[in-house]
C-alpha cells in the first residue's frame, strides 16, 4: 500500500534528488514558495523549498526497491522514528498541496525583511542605532522607524545598510 514519507536530501540538492526519483517512477512532492532574495545586487522574486533539504514521496516500501531509494543521487536516507521511515498522513500532503502550489504562483512573495522586524543599521551617520523595518521603497531603498527624542522618526536608507537585529 502506497504511503507518503519525507527523505532528506544533501544540501542544494533537492532538485537532483527529485529529478532521479521522478525518473525511477516515484511520486514526489517539494512545496515551494516566493520569497525575495537579492541576486547579483537586485531584488527578485525566487522559488525555495518550505523545508530545505526535505522531499516527500510516495511509495509502496513493500514492493519499491528500498535500497534504490536510499542510494539515489542526492538522496542521504529517510526521516525515521524508532528505526522506521515515518509515514507522512495524506491530509498533510493534500494541505499542504493547497496552501502552496507546484510553481509558487499562488503565493505571494516574502520581502527580505518583514514589517515590524527589528534591524540595525549599518553604515552612514545612524550606524549602530537599532530600528524596525517598516517598508520597501524601489528595488534597493526601503524606510526604517527610529525611536529619536521620544518621537518614532522615519528615516530613508539604502537595504545594503541595514541587517536583521538580535
Amino acid at each position: 500500500m502506497e504511503s507518503w514519507y519525507l527523505l532528506h536530501c544533501k544540501p542544494r540538492e533537492i532538485e537532483r534528488a527529485e529529478w532521479h526519483l521522478q525518473n525511477q517512477r516515484f511520486t514526489t512532492f517539494c512545496p515551494r514558495w516566493k520569497v525575495q532574495k537579492r541576486v547579483r545586487g537586485k531584488r527578485q522574486s525566487v522559488l525555495e523549498p518550505l523545508f530545505p533539504n526535505y522531499l516527500f514521496i510516495s511509495a509502496d516500501l513493500a514492493q519499491d526497491n528500498y535500497t534504490a531509494l536510499r542510494s539515489t543521487r542526492g538522496v542521504n536516507g529517510f526521516v525515521r522514528f524508532g528505526g522506521y521511515p515515518a509515514i507522512v498522513p495524506a491530509a498533510v500532503i493534500d494541505d499542504l498541496r493547497a496552501r502552496t502550489s507546484e510553481e509558487g504562483a499562488d503565493s505571494e512573495a516574502k520581502g527580505l525583511y518583514q514589517t515590524g522586524t527589528p534591524v540595525e543599521i549599518l553604515s552612514g551617520p545612524f550606524a549602530g542605532l537599532k530600528g524596525i523595518y517598516d517598508i520597501a521603497d524601489g528595488e534597493s531603498r526601503c524606510f526604517v522607524l527610529l525611536d529619536m527624542l521620544g518621537k518614532s522618526q522615519r528615516l530613508e536608507l539604502d537595504e545594503d545598510d541595514i541587517t536583521a537585529a538580535s
